[in-house]
């Protein structure tokens, strides 16, 4: 049966939130750096679990980080070693067996592209928001953009089914969001990942769950 696997991006084939990483170490220097860095882990959470509308987190996010195209560039760098350990075995296995595989995420593509370059993903196989800049600084992001709402990535799971005319696709990642393109009829399934970070709200509802890439390898690949 021809499978269509859409990857979430942050704390699945990464072992990182790319956009909390990123404020984070631009934070290291700032005489309030660890109290926004909290700040920001916190809003994370709330939105990964549901409990924060997605885009505004994204807002109160990016207002927390004030990041520049420097930072922005050599986090994107950091994040290349950053890949979860294992992913790009099962990526490889997946292709070999004649897989279509997507990234999907709802972080930024100047931020995770080098990095899903490396795991293999070509520029077209990756969906992603964008950073809008004004002079040096990311001030806002493309709000056109599905992925920057909920409910967004139901919306690209979709499309890419339908360009791609793969019989199943399945939805793989540890939040919400993940969960919401099987929800809403997007992919027809899910499987939940651990891996990096278990998500509790997500857990409950998973069909599927996969606390490492081992048992994801075996769900995916059995």
């Amino acid at each position: 049966m021809n499978r269509l696997i859409v990857f979430d991006v942050d704390s699945t084939l990464l072992a990182e939130e790319s956009l909390d990483f990123a404020v984070r170490r631009a934070l290291a220097a700032a005489e309030d750096g660890a109290e926004r860095a909290r700040r920001l882990e916190e809003l994370t959470e709330r939105g990964m679990a549901g409990e924060l509308d997605f885009r505004k987190s994204l807002e109160l996010r990016l207002e927390i980080g004030g990041l520049t195209r420097e930072a922005i560039d050599a986090a994107a760098g950091a994040l290349r070693e950053r890949a979860t350990p294992g992913m790009d075995d099962l990526l490889a296995k997946l292709r070999e067996r004649g897989r279509e595989v997507y990234a999907v995420s709802g972080g930024f593509s100047q931020l995770v592209e080098p990095a899903l370059m490396d795991l293999g993903f070509a520029t077209g196989e990756i969906r992603a928001n964008r950073f809008v800049f004004d002079g040096a600084r990311a001030v806002d992001f493309d709000r056109d953009n599905p992925l920057s709402r909920n409910g967004g990535k139901a919306a690209v799971v979709a499309s890419l089914k339908a360009q791609s005319r793969r019989d199943i696709a399945i939805m793989v990642g540890d939040g919400i969001t993940d969960y919401e393109a099987f929800a809403e009829g997007a992919a027809d399934a899910f499987i939940g990942f651990g891996g990096v970070k278990r998500r509790e709200a997500v857990a409950e509802k998973a069909p599927a769950w996969a606390d490492d890439v081992a048992e994801l390898s075996r769900l995916l690949l059995g």
